[in-house]
């Protein structure tokens, strides 16, 4: 695959075979995103791979934090209130894409809630990819430089025929998290990612998100 035809067909899949991923191919998806660029370089991402029975017992505990009704606190704070303006309407109409082809209609709770316990399954990946970061590195930078590598691994993942979700519900309650994989208290969780084999035949794989027009959102000087 070509790498515009990559950027291309990338989307965030929420269905996976429940075949394994071979830790060795991950391993080596790793070590090729990591030529991704970062300020000044210094490469602030640090990894964990999980899978088995770590990312099953994860996977229960996120659940189980959800249906206790906890707040999410991730390391890295959400907007008070959620989003607003414009960002509202696209998680919105993202909203209705999913509830759509997941047949849930308007309060219907019961379907609701069986759709976030998926999501905090993480859509049943079979492996899960989490970054961190030092506490030490304040500021946004190293944030833009997670999200630059994020985004390669999402891109590179497709040359090993891998689906991949990039998800801040892994990492939406800190502490399975933490407890679990060992993290040191020197470390903040930034972001998730689910990774497996896609699941072709799943409804939720049909969906593709719109995109802005690029017109509403450029601004050329000459």
């Amino acid at each position: 695959m070509d790498m515009l035809s990559g950027i291309r067909a990338r989307k965030s899949i929420r269905a996976y075979k429940p075949e394994s991923v071979p830790t060795d191919v991950l391993i080596e998806l790793l070590r090729i995103s990591t030529q991704a660029p970062s300020g000044v370089n210094s490469q602030p991402w640090e990894f964990y791979i999980v899978t088995g029975k770590v990312l099953d017992e994860l996977k229960r505990r996120c659940v189980e934090q959800f249906r206790s009704g906890i707040k999410l606190h991730p390391d890295i704070a959400v907007p008070e209130g959620g989003l607003t303006g414009v960002y509202k309407e696209r998680q919105i109409q993202l909203a209705k894409q999913v509830f759509a082809i997941m047949g849930i209609t308007k309060g219907d709770q019961k379907r609701l809630d069986e759709y976030y316990e998926l999501m905090y399954s993480f859509y049943r990946a079979p492996a899960v990819i989490v970054m961190v970061v030092d506490k030490m590195l304040e500021g946004g930078w190293p944030l833009i430089d997670i999200g630059v590598i994020t985004q390669t691994i999402a891109l590179a993942a497709q040359e090993f025929e891998l689906g991949t979700c990039i998800m801040r519900a892994i990492i939406d309650y800190p502490e399975p998290v933490r407890e679990l994989l060992n993290v040191p208290d020197t470390k903040k969780l930034i972001v998730g990612i689910a990774i497996g084999y896609p699941d072709g035949d799943h409804p939720l794989n049909t969906l593709q998100t719109e995109r802005e027009s690029l017109e509403n959102i450029l601004t050329v000087i000459n």
